[in-house]
């Protein structure tokens, strides 16, 4: 064999051996060590391939800049900054909410009264610093989205403070265990809950009713089993975390016959991160006390008295058969690859912040693979109930 025969066989081979890895190996970097893999957190992976590491606890590791990994804000909630709470259904959000109001450590403090929910959250010039459930109450709607936020915030301040004024958004949020998060709100809909009067909006259009059906007849859907509550096809319960993330505009808001539902929910996830990405701030309600400090950290504000891990209630069990557990696994694959993406970010926050204060910290694979007790009945948070 000559000197160019050789060459030639050689590059053929090194071809097919990249064109092969590439194959097995996606975006993902293909170690026999360890737990954590490597992508770009910009490309969005199959979503069967967060499912499936997401079944045994393991955990992707994306590549942040250091921007994305987060920076002290150094808010201003006396001049032109203010907060605004994105709160999801059933992802202790109420507990979130009532640190806002009554245990943040600032120049001016909400004021709470006794037998009202609302709060007064005013700066010394009269302006509003918060805009939440417990502050101005649902002015963008029940548990409104992003994309129902977004359009609708600036409007919503203006009409409150009766003035038009410069304003810098912040935005924030609370995410949960995608399958936890799924059977709590599943009780909840079982005890009378209903969230009927979302309007969904969506490029000025309520798709509620029409577009997005209920799934029950009468005032509400006490009583409804397991396998009911995910036979139905509209229910909202669904990917739940990543449609309230993401900017619904971009996949033509409910109608979904406009394109595939491969193709939808590529977009739906990809922007869910994207947004979840540029938010000033969220917190994970399994990491309660990280989830505070980080807070503090991100806007240079203090908490009065430190976070304690929501308690978990194990009331009404049920025993979830495997076919139900596969089935709500499918049904959420799009929240859990949005819960792993955004499991790591907050972790990756986390280490960068303690770092920065001393107090250097390494992954723990014991906090990162945790899969026991997801189908487990005692999904229900200590908090007060949302809105039914």
């Amino acid at each position: 064999m000559n000197l160019r025969k050789f060459v030639f066989l050689l590059t053929g081979i090194v071809i097919f051996t990249v064109i092969v890895l590439v194959y097995i190996c996606g975006d993902v970097s293909c170690s026999s060590k360890g737990h954590i893999q490597r992508k770009d957190p910009y490309v969005v992976s199959p979503i069967a391939d967060s499912l499936n590491a997401y079944r045994v606890g393991r955990l992707p590791f994306n590549v942040f800049g250091a921007k994305d990994l987060g920076e002290v804000r150094h808010v201003k909630l006396d001049q032109e900054d203010v907060l605004v709470f994105l709160h999801m259904q059933k992802t202790g959000g109420t507990t979130f909410g009532h640190h806002l109001v009554k245990n943040l450590d600032i120049e001016s403090p909400c004021q709470c009264y006794k037998n009202k929910k609302k709060c007064d959250c005013f700066t010394s010039k009269g302006t509003l610093w918060l805009f939440s459930r417990y502050s101005t109450g649902w002015l963008c709607g029940l548990h409104a989205d992003w994309t129902e936020l977004k359009s609708c915030v600036n409007e919503a301040m203006n009409r409150k403070e009766d003035q038009v004024r410069n304003r810098n958004y912040h935005y924030i949020t609370i995410l949960r265990d995608p399958v936890k998060r799924y059977l709590s709100e599943w009780k909840h809909v079982q005890r009378g809950a209903t969230w009927k009067t979302s309007k969904l909006i969506c490029k000025g259009h309520s798709a509620a009713g029409l577009e997005v059906p209920f799934c029950f007849n009468g005032s509400d859907w006490e009583g409804v089993t397991l396998d009911e509550f995910i036979n139905c096809k509209s229910n909202l319960a669904k990917n739940r975390q990543t449609r309230m993330l993401a900017d619904l505009t971009e996949v033509n808001c409910y109608n979904t016959s406009s394109m595939s539902s491969e193709e939808r929910d590529q977009l739906m996830l990809k922007s869910a991160k994207k947004n979840l990405l540029r938010m000033a701030y969220f917190g994970l309600t399994e990491f309660q006390l990280r989830t505070q400090k980080l807070f503090e950290y991100t806007f240079d504000i203090k908490f009065k008295t430190p976070f304690t891990q929501l308690a978990i209630t194990r009331s009404d069990l049920t025993n979830i058969t495997l076919q139900q557990q596969e089935r709500i696994l499918a049904q959420n694959s799009l929240d859990i690859d949005l819960y792993q993406y955004a499991k790591d970010l907050f972790l990756q926050r986390v280490r960068k912040m303690r770092n920065e204060q001393g107090e250097y910290e390494e992954y723990n694979y014991s906090e990162l693979t945790y899969s026991k007790d997801r189908f487990d009945d005692s999904v229900d948070i200590a908090e007060e109930e949302d809105d039914v």
